[in-house]
């Protein structure tokens, strides 16, 4: 039924691209200013026939990837559909939001500077969606969930933008633990003060926290009622679990990823890495747009 809709635009734009030259070869006492204005007309509604065909998403959909696959620890490239996006995603980190053609999405994850597929995942994409795409561990996520379930994880993001003078962003735990431990936001200047905490966390998620005003902030797990910070003994010296005195503007998107590390179910089995991603308005067709 598409093809059949396609053939047929595609036959009625030719015909009036026809029709429209043997009109102004056989109207020959009409002025001469008026061929340029046909001409203009008839480019106009060519392209207007064509537009769908051409381009039947004005939107693209948006991607983006997190490394956190511990069995590898090192950088990889990503393949959507057969074509290389991003190279280069060093583990622990996620990458930039890249535009792909919205249907079918194969994501392919493959070590850099190698041909081994470390592993792969297939989505359908919408247009004018985002959409993380996660390679973790064999820490296993929530059941009945077919997106987010097992490793590459693949997380529908909200790009639309925060309100004024604020921020918001999403604790993202693809760390390798099911321990209980909470995540905390607090003042910088009143650190033993929640400003916000997510409780009773599912390993593997992803959580949005609430809308924040701008400022300086610490973010860290902690366990269940506590406020200091985990200690991470996997290192030498032992690394705080936290960012700390993050100046956090207005307007931006803030992420914060926990990724694992050998210790495997131990609560502190666990770093922290960022994202930030800064959005302005929609464009005319309506389609997100990412600044950076």
């Amino acid at each position: 039924m598409f093809l059949t809709k396609r053939l047929f635009l595609g036959a009625l734009a030719l015909s009036l691209m026809s029709w429209t030259s043997y009109s102004s070869k056989t109207l020959a006492n009409s002025q001469l200013s008026t061929k340029p204005v046909k001409e203009s007309y008839t480019v106009s509604l060519v392209n207007t026939l064509l537009d769908p065909l051409l381009n039947p998403y004005k939107c693209p959909t948006k991607l983006r990837v997190i490394n956190a696959a511990v069995a590898t620890a090192s950088p990889v490239d990503v393949i959507v559909n057969g074509k290389k996006v991003l190279e280069n995603v060093n583990f622990r980190q996620a990458s930039k939001y890249v535009d792909v053609t919205p249907g079918n999405i194969q994501v392919s994850f493959v070590q850099s500077g190698t041909s081994s597929t470390i592993a792969q995942r297939t989505f359908t994409g919408a247009p004018n969606s985002a959409y993380t795409v996660a390679i973790t561990g064999s820490l296993q996520g929530p059941s009945g969930q077919p997106l987010f379930n097992q490793s590459p994880f693949v997380i529908p993001e909200d790009l639309t933008q925060p309100n004024p003078g604020k921020f918001k962003g999403r604790w993202y735990r693809f760390s390798e633990t099911s321990a209980v431990i909470d995540f905390r936001i607090s003042k910088s200047s009143s650190p033993n003060v929640d400003e916000t905490r997510i409780t009773d966390l599912t390993p593997k998620t992803a959580i949005p926290y609430p809308e924040l005003t701008a400022g300086t902030y610490n973010f860290n797990p902690v366990l269940p009622d506590q406020f200091n910070p985990l200690i991470n003994n996997a290192f030498n010296p032992p690394v705080t679990v936290e960012v700390a005195n993050q100046q956090v503007p207005a307007g931006v998107i803030f992420d914060v990823i926990a990724t694992g590390n050998g210790l495997g179910q131990a609560p502190n089995s666990l770093l922290l890495t960022t994202a930030t991603t800064q959005t302005a308005a929609p464009d005319a067709n309506g389609c997100y747009q990412i600044v950076q």
